[in-house]
């Protein structure tokens, strides 16, 4: 094999291995992505699931200040009474 022929094989050995890291590159790049987007569509469902639970939160403490508003108001007019 003439040194042109042999770098000529090189060359398309070369050639062959770079086709094959970068379809494994872009294959590892799709997976990141799909894993982003999954990861993102979880974020948003635990963004959600948050706001909904400090919705929840902030209702039961109004309820909360309601009753103590009403005992405290009961208690009051005890105390005008006696």
């Amino acid at each position: 094999m003439s040194t042109f022929e042999d770098a000529a094989a090189r060359l398309s050995g070369a050639v062959e291995a770079l086709e094959d890291a970068l379809a494994q590159r872009l294959h590892n790049l799709a997976l990141q992505g799909e894993f982003a987007e999954a990861a993102r569509r979880q974020s948003r469902a635990a963004r959600a699931r948050a706001e909904a639970a400090s919705e929840a939160i902030a209702g039961v403490i109004a309820e909360l200040r309601a009753i103590l508003d009403e005992a405290d108001g009961a208690a009051g007019a005890q105390a005008n009474e006696a």
